[in-house]
């Protein structure tokens, strides 16, 4: 935008002024309203007692009365000593004064800060913590303390205080007991790692009997007595078996590596330092095998995890599905594994739905009921894809973190979850559980930095001038050292003294800072295009004091840029409101699809693996691949297939299984003097067999004819594997 500096010049073509001589008597209506006329000598003038009400904007009464003024027409002001205390008048102009009338004036609350002594105590009056704070004046809630309630606590009055400039408050605090969590360590006596992990625990000192429920089977706990549970720590307790024998533990692996069970099992009853594979069987996880079997010392398994690969075994029937929307609309399909037990009955848990969908029906199924080679149509419904909320973080003190929107409450049940929301890097919730949302909301969520201890500042001036402060996070590793640079100081302020500071956090430091620049200080809100607050504070600007700032001088929220750039002319401590525009960055990734050719005669081993990952594109938009089949040499494919067709999102990675068995080999005969059909040197079809079986060339060549209907089972087969 582009702005001129007014000139004297140019306002004297902005008002215009007119002289009145003065011994003009003035002109005012008379009492029945009819034209103004002349009043006479003003020695007639006398007071008169008039009723005037002092209203807010609503019409609503705050005080007033019969007051002594001078009759005819006065200006408002002549009213400004009858003003309510703590309140303004929002008129201006001039009014009549007659014996008997009455007046409502409109007033407005007149709201200033001033600072007051705020401690923070226990039921038995001890000082928790405290300070300083700046308070609106007048009469409050007490809910304006509880950004100040020291960490771990909350209040235990209500109803509203006095705030007045130099007074003092003790507030009854309670602590807050909170659930933390901590790493616990099941160990046996050598101090072999045995179970355990990240435990939700009652912080404070508890029993270890709380960790009753978190023992290992087939243990017991060998310590008793209290421990004391903090935020991020760890202990390890020392158990020991509760059976005759040896507990190991082992995790089973499938042939690419993928973990699909897992546990203890008690081997080695006669002590002898001796197990079998086969007393292992009965933890191996359903539609599996052992890969091992034969007698294994037992010493050779203690004291971890062992990782044991198994194989599938196969008896999945496939079944071929159509899914439909509630408008008959096909939303996908193909073919599917169930019934891997072979029972003939297969749960719909065992079939993915499309994505965005699930299934109408749910439970078991006979497979009978559906073709390996007929599609069937299965209804599927939209899944809720949750209310979309604005949230604006902020730290104790108001300072703005970000934010943004986001996708909550998938369940639609109008209610969400601060686990919900993404948070920035190094803070952590201030308020957890449940909270109402609606569609569009926008919301303020304060946060704690995480691990840091908090400290109440005054900022002064050289001259003693309070210059703010408040609680602030510092000594983020704990060593009970901060450093002064740690402190977000008053805009336009610097440090006198630096260094590092021990940390107390029943003291209150008053800290002197130098001011750092000249200009004029402006209160800025900035808001998104739909009137959404997104922040802002008190910024410095017009360095050179001409009255004209420029948008460029102040600090943008992350994400967004300004609508409006130039000058603009600034008066200070008025606020003022600006628009911005968030700033969209599209992200793009590659898409890659991984097809594997496993054969099938052999435990599902990985012969060969080709990755396709040429095409890139934005993030949550999908890439079509269509590739040839590549079939092992020396493998030839248990079912023909045409190609390989998959969508694959950008960002996203998908495994595609292609079945292959090992080239048959013709038995050579006795006597057979018969010569084969060996193609001229040089042709198509010699290149073709590279020294196989010319069956397995023919073979390798049809996987690029026609598709029938086996076929067609294979490729979706292979869609919903990828999946």
């Amino acid at each position: 935008m582009n702005r001129k500096k007014i000139t004297k010049a140019a306002l004297s073509g902005l008002v215009a002024v007119t002289m009145v001589p003065a011994m003009a008597a003035p002109l005012v209506a008379n009492a029945e309203g009819n034209d103004a006329v002349e009043t006479s000598d003003a020695s007639t003038k006398k007071d008169v007692i008039m009723k005037v009400r002092f209203v807010d904007e609503n019409g609503a009464f705050i005080s007033g009365g019969d007051y002594t003024l001078p009759e005819g027409v006065q200006n408002l002001s002549i009213l400004a000593q009858y003003v309510p205390q703590g309140y303004e008048m929002t008129e201006s102009g001039d009014f009549m004064v007659v014996e008997g009338g009455s007046r409502d004036v409109t007033v407005k609350k007149v709201t200033s800060d001033v600072i007051m002594k705020v401690r923070f105590v226990d039921e038995n009056g001890a000082f928790i913590s405290g300070g300083d704070y700046t308070l609106p004046e007048g009469v409050q809630n007490l809910s304006i303390l509880a950004q100040y309630v020291p960490q771990g606590y909350e209040m235990t009055e209500s109803g509203d205080f006095m705030v007045v400039e130099g007074g003092s408050r003790d507030v009854t605090v309670k602590k807050v007991t909170s659930d933390v969590i901590m790493n616990i360590q099941f160990v046996d006596k050598a101090g072999g790692f045995i179970a355990g992990g990240d435990y939700t625990l009652p912080e404070g000192i508890q029993n270890y009997s709380i960790l009753q429920q978190y023992v290992p089977e087939g243990y017991k706990m060998t310590v008793s007595g209290d421990f004391t549970v903090v935020e991020g720590g760890s202990e390890k307790v020392t158990v020991e078996s509760i059976y005759d024998g040896t507990i190991l533990n082992f995790v089973f692996v499938d042939a690419n590596g993928n973990e699909v069970g897992g546990g203890d099992v008690i081997v080695d009853t006669d002590k002898n330092g001796i197990f079998n594979w086969s007393e292992v069987q009965d933890i191996v996880p359903a539609g599996y095998e052992l890969t091992l079997s034969g007698d294994q010392f037992v010493a050779d398994y203690i004291g971890g995890n062992n990782t044991i690969a198994v194989n599938k075994v196969y008896k999945a029937s496939i079944i071929k599905l159509v899914f439909v929307d509630e408008n008959g609309e096909n939303v996908g399909g193909g073919d599917y594994f169930v019934d891997e037990d072979g029972d003939g009955i297969f749960n719909w848990s065992e079939v993915t739905a499309p994505a965005g969908y699930r299934f109408s029906e749910t439970g078991d199924d006979f497979v009978e009921k559906y073709s390996a080679t007929e599609a069937k149509e299965v209804r599927v419904e939209k899944i809720n894809k949750g209310t979309i909320i604005n949230v604006v973080f902020e730290d104790p003190q108001g300072n703005n973190l970000g934010g943004g929107d986001y996708v909550v409450d998938v369940d639609g049940d109008g209610i969400a979850n601060y686990s919900e929301l993404d948070l920035p890097v190094g803070y952590k919730l201030n308020v957890t559980g449940d909270f109402f949302v609606e569609e569009g909301g926008h919301y303020t969520v304060v946060l704690n930095r995480d691990g840091a201890a908090i400290i109440h500042v005054v900022f002064k001036s050289e001259g003693g001038k309070n210059l703010g402060g408040g609680d602030y996070f510092v000594d983020e590793d704990g060593d009970g050292i901060f450093n002064y640079s740690e402190l977000t100081l008053p805009e336009g302020y610097e440090l006198i003294v630096t260094g590092d500071e021990f940390v107390d956090t029943e003291k209150t430091y008053e800290i002197v800072l130098n001011k750092e620049i000249e200009g004029t200080i402006i209160n800025v809100v900035y808001v998104d295009e739909e009137g959404n607050n997104l922040g802002g504070g008190d910024f410095f600007v017009d360095p050179d004091d001409d009255g004209i700032a420029n948008y460029s001088e102040l600090d943008l929220p992350e994400g967004y840029e300004l609508i409006v750039t130039g000058d603009f002319f600034v008066t200070p401590g008025k606020s003022y409101t600006i628009t911005l525009h968030k700033i969209t960055e599209e992200e793009t990734a590659a898409a890659t699809l991984v097809v594997r050719y496993v054969d099938q005669e052999n435990g599902n081993e990985v012969v060969l693996e080709k990755t396709y990952d040429d095409q890139v594109g934005p993030v949550g938009e999908t890439a079509t691949y269509i590739e040839d089949v590549v079939v092992p040499e020396g493998y030839e494919l248990v079912q023909d297939i045409e190609g390989i067709a998959a969508d694959v999102e950008y960002g996203q990675t998908k495994v595609m299984y292609v079945f292959v068995t090992k080239t048959a080999q013709e038995p050579t005969q006795p006597g057979d003097e018969e010569e084969p059909n060996t193609p001229a040197e040089g042709t198509e079809e010699s290149e073709q067999t590279d020294g196989t079986d010319t069956g397995v060339a023919m073979s390798l060549a049809g996987v690029f004819g026609t598709m029938s209907a086996a076929l067609a089972g294979m490729v979706a087969l292979l869609r919903r594997k990828q999946k």
